[in-house]
């Protein structure tokens, strides 16, 4: 039960994340436009995010002293702070940093909810990777090529974000834009419930496996004095 409540804290923000972006696209009444926009920007922010990550999951591979690995990944999260304040220059809105905040904290989750020793967490940490550059080129792929509804996106809401806030970071259509989220983020959370019970389990079963055989090797070694 334990286990499950872990898997389920690892992957809770992300499908937080994947609900708002289904409300914004079904529903963007409730948010309003100038929410609606900055969500938009959220996966440009997400793609700063999966670029950090491989080098995060490189340092937490590292032999290496607890200390030195946060300095380094303080000094990795830095660097690209820099790109986000960019954003937030540019869109003159501090959205930006909260959401690279909300996506830092999404993205390692699991770090506290499962623990794991550093060589498996490297491990780890670069299989979601690879899911996060697969998910985002293929729902780019998926929303770009798929005719979607507009949903709750009317033209008139969509009229309104202009002339309010405009239009927001799309590579289409804004509604577009929402669902390439919403398909996202659920494939996230459903590769970190995955991988968060995963390696837990087969670093026990390792961790049990060695156990036995350090106890099977000294209950063969002989007592002294025994011929």
């Amino acid at each position: 039960m334990l286990q499950f409540l872990q898997r389920l804290l690892a992957a809770l923000p992300d499908v937080i994340t994947a609900a708002v972006f289904l409300i914004a696209w079904v529903a963007p009444t409730r948010l309003g436009p100038e929410y609606v926009r900055d969500l938009t920007l959220v996966m440009a922010i997400e793609f700063i995010v999966i670029h950090s990550s491989v080098f995060y999951a490189v340092i937490a591979g590292v032999n290496a002293k607890r200390s030195k690995r946060i300095a380094w990944l303080s000094g990795l999260s830095c660097l690209y702070l820099v790109f986000v304040f960019g954003f937030s220059i540019q869109y003159k809105s501090s959205w930006p940093i909260f959401a690279f905040g909300w996506l830092f904290v999404s993205r390692f989750m699991h770090l506290w909810t499962s623990p794991v020793p550093s060589d498996v967490e490297g491990v780890r940490m670069v299989k979601l990777w690879a899911v996060s550059v697969v998910a985002y080129l293929a729902g780019a792929f998926v929303t770009i090529l798929v005719p979607l509804p507009p949903l709750g996106m009317t033209s008139q809401f969509v009229s309104s974000m202009l002339e309010s806030t405009g239009a927001g970071w799309s590579s289409g259509e804004t509604y577009t834009t929402l669902a390439y989220g919403l398909l996202y983020f659920s494939i996230l959370a459903v590769a970190k419930f995955a991988l968060s019970g995963s390696e837990g389990v087969g670093h026990r079963v390792r961790a049990v496996g060695r156990g036995q055989t350090a106890g099977s090797v000294r209950g063969a070694r002989p007592e002294p004095g025994e011929p």
